[in-house]
């Protein structure tokens, strides 16, 4: 075979290798013109855009770096003191907005047309997110500990007062004083809600699993759900559709569930819709809850569900990280659908949660 037979052999079955492979593989030139040579189809799969939209487009890719990643991005391309080994990990906003997780590794070539870099881009967002689970859960366990130890300590006094209080509010000579001890008690008793919250995150904190039907929940908590939201011009709608029986701690589903309503509800402040909706797809059944506000910004996405964390300017962050650690003693999990037009908070109750036949 002559030689250059034997090079359109090779170079054929190694853009076979790099179209089948997981990750980008690509050839970017530097000098004398900045363009893609070459970038494997997988490219789309992570960003949304096509091979030949790069190549039309040299300033694509960097144009979606995260803005807070840009710098350390051109750094690491830039400078010449890091090992070409040494991979780099950032952000990117695919073409729906998403955000990905890139590691990144490439090596430059000075070839006799002039300088070209070629590299592997690989999608790590799982490997990310199991990370941030996990970070999450720690932060959590902190916190959960943390209110176990203390909340005995707390409530004692707490209770005390609040006992001698309502002792002093009966007495006559201390009338005057009446409406006072009232907003004295009232606080008592907001302190106390925030440390029921707090002991929600206990780690250790067992579920009282019953046999429950998920909707009989949602139907008895409806009233008070549609009161509320109803003071925020909130209309609140009910898809229940036939589903099986669970094993539930009902008083905290219903915490979890007036936590997500509540959220729905304050996305939006110019009133609009929230659906409550239950399903069984794959033998799992889901609760959603779907608002109409303005999405989830990208930023408080990557935080969301950390204690603390909140868009609100009265709130504790707590809500969220409840609604995950009950989520987690049900053997449950959440997805977060969000965008322009609203929100979908979905929890999935697993198989192995699910007993007895479909009730409406």
């Amino acid at each position: 075979m002559k030689a250059p037979e034997l090079l359109a052999r090779k170079e054929s079955q190694y853009r076979l290798l790099a179209e089948n492979a997981v990750d980008v593989i690509y050839r970017y030139r530097i000098l004398p013109e900045e363009k893609f040579e070459y970038i494997s189809h997988t490219i789309f799969e992570i960003t949304g855009y096509t091979p030949e939209e790069y190549y039309a487009n040299a300033s694509l890719y960097t144009s979606l770096i995260h803005h807070e990643d840009l710098p350390m991005f051109d750094k690491y391309i830039n400078d010449s003191t890091i090992p070409d080994n040494v991979p780099l990990e950032y952000r990117l906003n695919n073409q729906d907005t998403r955000i990905v997780y890139i590691e990144h590794k490439y090596h430059f070539i000075d070839d006799d047309a002039g300088i070209v870099h070629e590299g592997i881009i690989r999608d790590v967002t799982a490997r990310n997110n199991i990370k941030q689970v996990a970070a999450r859960a720690d932060r959590v366990n902190l916190l959960g500990e943390m209110a176990a130890n203390f909340a005995h300590e707390i409530r004692n006094p707490l209770t005390t007062v609040r006992g001698y209080l309502q002792m002093m509010v009966k007495k006559n000579e201390l009338s005057n004083y009446k409406n006072r001890f009232n907003i004295m008690m009232q606080e008592i008793d907001i302190t106390n809600t925030i440390i029921s919250e707090y002991l929600l995150l206990a780690k250790d904190k067992r579920a009282e699993l019953k046999n429950c039907c998920l909707n009989t929940i949602i139907n008895n908590l409806f009233p008070l759900i549609q009161a509320d939201a109803s003071a925020s011009n909130v209309l609140v709608n009910l898809d229940l559709k036939e589903i099986s029986t669970l094993y539930l701690d009902e008083n905290e589903i219903r915490q979890l569930l007036l936590n997500l309503v509540r959220n729905g509800v304050e996305s939006m402040p110019s009133g609009g819709e929230l659906t409550i909706s239950t399903n069984l797809d794959q033998k799992q059944v889901i609760l959603s809850i779907k608002d109409q506000g303005k999405g989830i910004p990208v930023h408080v996405m990557e935080d969301l569900g950390t204690p603390f964390v909140t868009t609100k300017d009265t709130g504790t962050g707590l809500g969220l990280p409840i609604c995950y650690r009950i989520a987690n003693r049900h053997n449950a999990e959440i997805d977060i659908k969000t965008n322009d037009q609203g929100t979908t908070f979905s929890v999935y109750f697993k198989l192995s949660s699910c007993i007895g036949e479909l009730k409406a």
